[in-house]
């Protein structure tokens, strides 16, 4: 096998931080995307090809796709000069947040998370994100 400047990145990387390097490597020799507008239009389109592996594909299909989302992610938040892993630990740091103040209003509420429908524990999860947005 020939040399590549992908053997620079480490195996050993968690699969996040790999794709990160990985794309970055690419990038450092000119294989990069020029713009974001095209790497959402990326997005969009492995979108659709994971809702055409949900429809009539199989498990190992949609593994795949879903892959294939990630991996395009992960090159968008690079681009931006962001790791997907910041970002994915801001998002759940978000998430865990508004849980917790979602299961506080429905505990003022005298109410059970457990008890409640989808459309109900949504309509909490909205109430709380306008909360933050309002701030």
């Amino acid at each position: 096998m020939n040399d590549s400047i992908l053997d620079a990145v480490p195996r050993d990387l968690a699969p996040i931080d790999r794709a990160h390097a990985i794309q970055a490597e690419a990038a450092r020799v000119g294989f990069d995307w020029p713009d974001a507008l095209r790497m959402i239009e990326k997005v969009d389109e492995e979108l659709r090809e994971l809702s055409e592996a949900f429809e009539q594909g199989s498990p190992e299909d949609r593994a795949d796709e879903i892959g294939d989302l990630l991996f395009v992610l992960v090159n968008l938040a690079r681009f931006q000069g962001a790791t997907a892993s910041e970002c994915l630990r801001m998002a759940c740091d978000k998430f865990e947040r508004r849980f917790r103040r979602m299961e506080n209003a429905l505990r003022a509420e005298g109410k059970r998370m457990e008890d409640q429908s989808p459309e109900t524990l949504d309509a909490f999860w909205n109430q709380v994100k306008r909360g933050e947005r309002g701030r």
